[in-house]
């Protein structure tokens, strides 16, 4: 016989693993204090004391009457006489008792059902919980899950069903899944096992969440055949009380529906190690969510808005600006004194409600179109997805289907940071034009006028792009860049190459009530495949052919239906 047979004969007797291994250590080192066990084994000075008190309690140890208090096992062969006397004792009266038993059972049972029956039985007291709790881990073999609150944990480790759980996995390639309520008093235990199994290299996965109460039901699933629901009964509650009571089940709908709970439960749910690191700096973790309902979508982002104290930067693409301007979320539920920062790519359809937005908010251009997300006082981070064609946005520029929101200080802070530096990046409303930012050149020069003197008053002036006149009207504007391709390309002589004679881009002139309509219809009338649009005195943006087909489109439908 071995050490390793005595300590089975001992969980035989009813002690726990850490029971065991306190009297294991008292046999060999004699009379000792609970402080210097605790340290010699490395225990928790309150683990280590709730230890002792147990083992008291069982009649495994004797306490001695000297202060400070020490204690001393009682001998292995007096529990080893005792528990062959119990059992003979119990089998004599079983023996005696068999035959009638026996004679009474035939009576009154009828045989067993050939079907599978769903099964259930009450488990009374903590002890017979989680004995029952680690015979399910060691006989699983595929997967369990476990939900437990905060003092669940600190029974559950004390007796040793976590002890159990690295032991398995680390035998059979078992999933392991548990949700619990960590906090200031489980914190300790939680670093400690989810080091064991870390340096177990286990497939064991905790996560965090907040279960308010610590009258939470707990369970535990095994392979999708058994589960057990277990909970204290009464007003109060202790990690010593041994009232709890649990439900045995193996109905197959029940722990389905029972797992379904457990897999919402874990999506909502965090890491661990994001829950220690916030009991440990008190940073808080915050909410990280994709909210499906658009109109649930709705409610989040107006209350946030409605909370807003200091500061929003939003980034949007250029086709919401129109209806951020129809349906202002910002002027109708932001406080006052809450500075609003707006970013989009801003063109010639845009341009006018953009500067009407820029009366009452900073207004910027990117040339970004894709993104639309939101940031409320570096706290709050939306972010939206692009609808596509023949998806609606919400009335007030947002499509809210999946809409994603983090109020997690490690989302948010490095979303503002991108904004932020989008935003020095952007150019002001005031300094763009719709298409590209570009401003009107100051520069002019005639028609009549050769190649060569039009790049000499580009050198001479210091400029990269020139008006080009004729009869002191300006008609068309060329860059650096377009007459370098022209002359080069081409081999044109800039001694001979007249102005006019060079491909330009036309100007259109549109008066100041004048919409991009009359822009088209010039286009049109002249087939012009690209143009400078120009109105009062402004360059608003740069139209191709393509852009005027696409403008015209809704013109000639709304045509057709006069």
């Amino acid at each position: 016989m071995s050490e390793k047979d005595v300590t089975k004969f001992l969980q035989v007797l009813g002690l726990s693993k850490r029971e065991i291994q306190v009297y294991m250590f008292l046999s060999k080192s004699g009379v000792q204090s609970t402080s210097f066990v605790a340290k010699k084994l490395k225990m928790e000075r309150v683990q280590a004391y709730r230890t002792f008190k147990k083992l008291q309690e069982k009649g495994f140890i004797e306490a001695t009457i000297e202060r400070p208090t020490r204690f001393t096992i009682v001998p292995f062969e007096t529990l080893l006489d005792a528990f062959i006397n119990s059992k003979k004792s119990e089998v004599a009266r079983l023996n005696e008792q068999k035959e009638s038993l026996m004679s009474a059972w035939q009576a009154i049972s009828k045989p067993e059902s050939t079907y599978p029956v769903a099964k259930f039985s009450v488990v009374t007291g903590k002890k017979k919980i989680h004995s029952k709790m680690q015979n399910m881990i060691e006989e699983s073999t595929r997967e369990v899950f476990i939900l437990t609150t905060n003092l669940g944990l600190i029974q559950e480790d004390i007796a040793g069903v976590y002890d159990a759980i690295i032991i398995l996995a680390q035998k059979r390639h078992i999933k392991f899944r548990i949700i619990t309520d960590v906090s200031e008093d489980t914190l300790e235990i939680l670093e400690r096992v989810s080091k064991n199994f870390a340096d177990g290299n286990v497939d064991v996965k905790i996560r965090h969440l907040d279960l308010d109460s610590k009258f939470f039901p707990r369970f535990l699933i095994k392979d999708e055949e058994e589960a057990i629901l277990y909970a204290p009964v009464g007003e109060k509650t202790s990690v010593l009380k041994l009232e709890d009571e649990g439900l045995w089940i193996n109905d197959q709908m029940f722990i389905s529906i029972l797992k379904d709970f457990f897999g919402r439960m874990w999506y909502n749910a965090v890491e661990v190690a994001r829950r220690v690191d916030e009991l440990k700096t008190g940073i808080p973790i915050g909410e990280t969510v994709v909210i499906k309902d658009p109109e649930e979508a709705w409610a989040k982002v107006t209350k946030v808005l409605e909370t807003a104290k200091n500061d929003i930067v939003f980034i949007t693409s250029s086709q919401s600006i129109n209806s951020l301007l129809k349906n202002d979320p910002f002027r109708r539920y932001c406080n006052k004194g809450v500075t609003i920062r707006i970013m989009a790519s801003i063109d010639m359809d845009n341009l006018e409600p953009a500067q009407k937005l820029s009366v009452h908010y900073e207004v910027k251009h990117v040339p970004i179109s894709y993104l639309t997300m939101m940031v409320v006082d570096n706290k709050h981070l939306f972010m939206f997805k692009k609808p596509s064609l023949n998806e609606m946005t919400n009335p007030s520029g947002f499509y809210l289907v999946d809409t994603f929101y983090s109020n997690d200080p490690r989302s948010t802070e490095r979303v503002s940071e991108m904004l932020n530096d989008t935003w020095k990046r952007g150019v002001e409303i005031s300094e763009i034009s719709s298409q590209a930012g570009i401003k009107m050149p100051t520069v002019d020069v005639s028609t009549a006028e050769t190649a060569a003197k039009l790049v000499n008053t580009l050198l001479q002036k210091g400029v990269n792009s020139i008006i080009i006149t004729e009869n002191q009207k300006p008609i068309g504007m060329i860059s650096d860049r377009d007459i370098l391709r022209e002359i080069v390309e081409n081999q044109k002589d800039p001694e001979k190459t007249r102005v006019k004679d060079l491909t330009y881009t036309p100007l259109i002139m549109l008066d100041s009530g004048e919409s991009i309509t009359g822009a088209l219809k010039v286009m049109n009338k002249k087939g012009m495949k690209r143009a400078a649009v120009v109105k009062n005195g402004q360059l608003v943006g740069m139209l191709t052919e393509d852009l005027a087909k696409k403008a015209a489109a809704p013109l000639k439908t709304q045509a057709s239906q006069k």
